[in-house]
């Protein structure tokens, strides 16, 4: 899993989501009360989803030969990011959209 090319595409992969994470984090913190309320524990799960990820990703990324376990926990919490990502791009679209409105 940590190969240079796979280390550069997690690195890249878990940078976008930051990136984006922060766009969402803005939107709601300028939003009306009740955007927060109705997307905040979401967002909440949702940048979560992304710490276990980053952290997990932390522990085998430098690791010449990471343990089995590690790594198939971190795979596991890449799994669940990707999944909890697209299971929100609706409120992602919505928050972002009534940022621009």
């Amino acid at each position: 899993m940590a190969s240079e090319g796979k280390r550069a595409g997690m690195d890249g992969k878990i940078r976008a989501w930051e990136h984006d994470l922060e766009r969402l984090r803005l939107a709601l913190a300028r939003g009306p009360a009740e955007l927060h309320e109705r997307f905040g524990p979401r967002f909440t799960d949702l940048y979560r989803a992304k710490e276990v990820l980053k952290a997990r990703w932390e522990a085998v990324r430098g690791v010449y030969r990471p343990a089995p376990a590690e790594l198939a926990r971190c795979e596991e919490a890449l799994r669940a990011m990707e999944a909890a990502w697209a299971a929100e791009q609706s409120m992602v679209s919505e928050v972002l959209g009534a940022q621009r409105g």
